[in-house]
């Protein structure tokens, strides 16, 4: 960041001291010209002369600066053309001018000998130098408001990225918090039509006990809210109560065998993303058997990923299965929240298991440990 830079974070004085530094620059480079083309005349300058009669005018751009630079962002030069502005920069570029040669000859008349007693007139001086310095005073002042234009054009192209970093943040919530919204119903719709099945079967203590589990379900599912993510652990806590609900809809047609290492239990994970392939497993798995079948779930960490299956010993996948276009509202609800909050590292693949019949489905994303509040402050101290 340029020491010219208006609205640097630094404090007013470093700030104040940056711009004297970046002034001194043109300063010294005018007095070492004035001192070294003395030294052809019969009475050379002495070097401190020649600093002291140049440095002063050129610290007028100290103050200076700040003004063109509000100038140069209120009355912006290009295109189209404005009068306005330019006359507004041709009156700041004088006014700077004529200060720069004020102070400039009271400097020459107090430390330069040859322009003091027996010399030119103040006014003559004066009358001189501003037209001799004009085109330099014109140069700089075009240099300073280059300068403020190009920063205040990274500045808006910075905030334009800003707003676009917030739209796209923004856009992916939304578009998670939609995908979640449809998969609550999704969910709910289920479970109840397969607690009217059990109502109108007269099986009222199952019902109840169903009713009772999807009350702690939805409970959870108000806490959770907007959540996106959660930890493992309460992931298997929601999923063992859907789970439940199943084996009493089942009875015994669904055993479940759950392989989840306690040290991936606070891993982070999508808020209800195994619901729906144990739900897709049930349905085209366990139900499609007549026999008793099983449902395991499988949880494993491979380096920085963790793996998330759900495998059933149903009748395996239909002939020319693909999950690209698998119409279902689970499989592409879980493709797309994945997509949308891990990108490339998140996804979900449907294939048969390596060894006997059915189907695994297999989630993989990034692997992040939930940090409690604990450790929060173990890590702050």
């Amino acid at each position: 960041m340029t020491p010219l830079e208006e609205e640097t974070p630094a404090s007013p004085w470093r700030r104040w001291l940056s711009q004297v530094a970046v002034w001194t620059v043109p300063g010294t480079l005018s007095a070492l010209e004035t001192y070294f083309f003395s030294l052809s005349s019969p009475k050379p300058l002495e070097p401190w002369r020649a600093f002291v009669s140049q440095l002063p005018a050129w610290y007028v751009w100290v103050p200076a600066t700040p003004i063109v630079f509000h100038l140069a962002r209120r009355w912006r030069l290009g295109r189209p053309f404005r009068a306005r502005a330019w006359a507004s920069h041709l009156l700041a570029c004088l006014g700077v001018g004529c200060l720069f040669a004020l102070v400039y000859t009271a400097f020459q008349r107090a430390f330069v000998p040859a322009m003091g007693a027996g010399g030119p007139s103040f006014a003559m001086m004066l009358l001189r130098y501003s037209l001799g310095w004009l085109p330099m005073m014109a140069m700089t002042y075009a240099a300073v408001v280059g300068v403020a234009q190009s920063l205040a054009s990274q500045q808006r192209a910075r905030e334009k990225e800003r707003q676009a970093a917030a739209l796209a943040i923004e856009l992916a919530e939304a578009r998670l918090q939609a995908l979640q919204v449809q998969l609550h119903p999704h969910f709910l719709f289920n479970t109840l039509n397969a607690i009217v099945v059990l109502v109108r079967a007269q099986e009222t203590d199952t019902a109840a006990r169903m009713l009772v589990l999807l009350g702690d379900i939805l409970r959870g599912l108000l806490k959770q809210g907007a959540t996106q993510e959660v930890s493992l652990r309460e992931e298997v806590a929601v999923l063992s109560r859907y789970l439940e609900i199943q084996q009493l809809r089942f009875q015994d047609r669904l055993r479940v065998d759950w392989d989840v290492d306690d040290a991936l239990l606070d891993a982070r994970v999508p808020h209800l993303v195994l619901q729906p392939l144990v739900e897709n497993a049930i349905r085209h798995g366990v139900s499609a058997r007549t026999a008793a079948g099983v449902l395991r779930i499988r949880a494993r960490r491979q380096g920085d990923a963790l793996s998330l299956e759900v495998e059933d010993d149903g009748p395996g996948l239909p002939a020319g299965f693909d999950l690209e276009r698998s119409p279902g509202i689970g499989l592409s609800n879980t493709r797309a929240r994945l997509s949308q909050l891990y990108g490339d590292a998140g996804r979900v693949v449907v294939a048969p298991p390596r060894e006997g019949v059915g189907t695994v489905a297999t989630v993989t994303l990034p692997f992040h440990a939930v940090v409690t509040a604990s450790e929060a402050g173990a890590a702050r101290g």
